[in-house]
């Protein structure tokens, strides 16, 4: 029996084309595996390997840090609600620039706006709690032109000898007749430490001048009046027998107010209303305050007879 050998079988390619397809097969073969390298390296493998996986699981996958970051489009920031350094600092566009502060000095030498002065409270003001009567004479309709004047004159003066420290008070507020005894308690109530009864005189059209009647007791205080108030006026003192340098001198029954008032009182006259020239000079406010000035000399001297 012939015994078969085994022989060893080569591979030949003798066909062209299919050298060709063979060779084909090698490059693939060789590019499936150049790419299978570097798709390990690169971790797309193992990118490719998670994603899997988190589909399956129902989540999205993550790209790792690794993997390349699909460029975005370029966005427009929003600006922050929070201003920057440089935004806090640039003013906005009509915004005036702040001037730097002056520091106020030490001691104002001017009161603050809008600043009360109350001389009442001001213990250096010079008729600081002093308390003066002022009794306007001749109200009622028989005077009532120069009733009114006298009651006119008389708050004016008030206002004035406030504004120096004093608390007045007045007989009457209105132009009705007053009788001496309601004028005299007026004053002596109030507890004043002066008073001062003024009316304007009727004598002709041609006759011109002041003068001042008082009691025995109050000759003194009708000096310095009189003194007073014809210097800073300019009014000359009537003259006649009866006055002595401007001054009447009455009895205590003449001039109940004076006499019984509890305080240095006298009547002043303060010029002739028959007088044209010197009516206008008496309704003049500028020249008002000259003869409150002459008066508040006079109770300043009266009040503080050593100065």
């Amino acid at each position: 029996m012939k015994r078969i050998k085994n022989r060893k079988k080569h591979f030949q390619i003798t066909n062209p084309l299919g050298f060709s397809l063979f060779c084909a097969m090698i490059i693939l073969a060789i590019g499936l595996i150049v790419g299978l390298v570097f798709l390990i390296k690169g971790g797309y493998v193992q990118q490719m390997l998670n994603c899997a996986k988190s589909e399956l699981n129902g989540e999205r996958a993550v790209p790792t840090q690794e993997a390349e970051a699909t460029p975005e489009p370029d966005k427009t920031e929003e600006p922050s609600s929070a201003p920057t350094e440089s935004a806090a600092e640039t003013p906005e566009i009509g915004t005036p620039e702040p001037e730097t502060p002056t520091p106020p000095p030490l001691e104002p030498e001017t009161p603050a706006p809008n600043a009360t002065y109350d001389p009442l409270k001001d213990p250096d003001a010079a008729l600081h709690g002093v308390t003066i009567g002022i009794d306007p004479m001749r109200g009622g309709s028989k005077n009532k032109a120069e009733g009114e004047y006298d009651l006119a004159f008389a708050k004016a003066l008030g206002a004035y000898l406030e504004s120096k420290g004093a608390t007045v008070v007045i007989t009457r507020e209105n132009n009705n007749e007053l009788s001496t005894t309601k004028r005299a308690k007026i004053i002596k109530d109030a507890e004043c430490d002066i008073a001062l009864r003024l009316f304007c005189n009727h004598i002709s059209a041609k006759t011109s001048g002041c003068f001042v009647e008082g009691t025995k007791s109050n000759l003194d205080f009708a000096q310095l009046l009189i003194d007073e108030y014809s210097t800073a006026t300019g009014i000359p003192k009537q003259k006649g027998s009866n006055k002595k340098d401007g001054v009447e001198k009455v009895s205590n029954s003449d001039d109940q107010v004076s006499s019984k008032c509890g305080c240095p009182c006298v009547r002043i006259i303060l010029g002739n209303w028959d007088n044209k020239s010197e009516r206008a000079n008496l309704q003049d406010e500028a020249f008002q305050q000259k003869m409150f000035e002459g008066i508040y000399q006079a109770f300043l001297k009266q009040l503080n007879p050593t100065e």
